[in-house]
C-alpha cells in the first residue's frame, strides 16, 4: 500500500511539470497563443463573409438592370388598355443637372381612363402646375439618366409625381411624343 502512495505522488509531480511546460511555449505563454489563434480565426471568418457578400452583390447588380427593363414574353403580355390622352401640356424645355448641362426638349402626353371628365377637368386646371412638375423632374436628372434604356423608369416616376398632386382621379400612363437630349 505504501508503494501505491508514492507512485501516485510521482505521477502527479510529472503531470504538474507537463502542465507547466504546456503553459509556456517559447517566449509567449500558451494563453496568448490560444487567444491569437481565436483572433486570427475570427478575422479570417470576417474576411470570408465580406468577400462572399461583395461577390454576391457584384454578381446580382451586374448590368444595373431595373425591373422595368426586363423582357416580358408575348404570351404573358396583355393587351394595352385604351386611354384618353391629355395633350395640352405642350413642349417643355430645360437643362440637365450636369456640370456642363445638356438641353432637354420633351413633349409629354398624359393618359387617363376613357371618358373620365373629372380627370380631364383637373388636368386642364392643373396644366401650369403639371408643366412645372415635368420641368423640375427633367432638370433634376443628369444626361446619363435620360438615356433611352431608362425611358420606362422615367415614365413610371413621372406618373407618380403627377398623381401626387391629383385629387379627383389618377393618371394611368405617360408617353413622350418628343424626347430630345442635346449634349454640348
Amino acid at each position: 500500500m505504501s508503494d501505491d502512495m508514492f507512485e501516485g505522488e510521482d505521477e502527479g509531480a510529472v503531470a504538474d511539470e507537463g502542465v507547466r511546460a504546456a503553459r509556456k511555449v517559447g517566449f509567449l505563454p500558451a494563453v496568448v497563443i490560444h487567444s491569437l489563434k481565436w483572433v486570427a480565426l475570427g478575422l479570417g471568418a470576417v474576411g470570408f463573409i465580406v468577400t462572399v457578400t461583395y461577390g454576391t452583390v457584384m454578381f446580382m447588380g451586374r448590368g444595373d438592370r431595373g425591373m422595368s427593363s426586363q423582357k416580358v414574353s408575348v404570351d404573358y403580355a396583355g393587351k394595352a388598355p385604351k386611354y384618353d390622352w391629355f395633350s395640352a401640356l405642350g413642349e417643355i424645355r430645360g437643362r440637365t443637372a450636369d456640370e456642363t448641362p445638356s438641353t432637354i426638349i420633351v413633349d409629354v402626353r398624359v393618359g387617363y381612363e376613357k371618358n373620365n371628365k373629372t380627370v380631364q377637368t383637373e388636368l386642364t386646371e392643373r396644366t401650369p402646375q403639371i408643366r412645372d412638375i415635368i420641368r423640375q423632374f427633367f432638370t433634376s436628372k443628369k444626361a446619363e439618366q435620360l438615356k433611352p434604356g431608362f425611358e420606362n423608369d422615367l415614365k413610371a416616376e413621372l406618373t407618380e409625381k403627377i398623381n401626387a398632386v391629383m385629387t379627383d382621379g389618377k393618371v394611368k400612363a405617360v408617353v413622350f411624343d418628343n424626347f430630345t437630349v442635346v449634349e454640348f
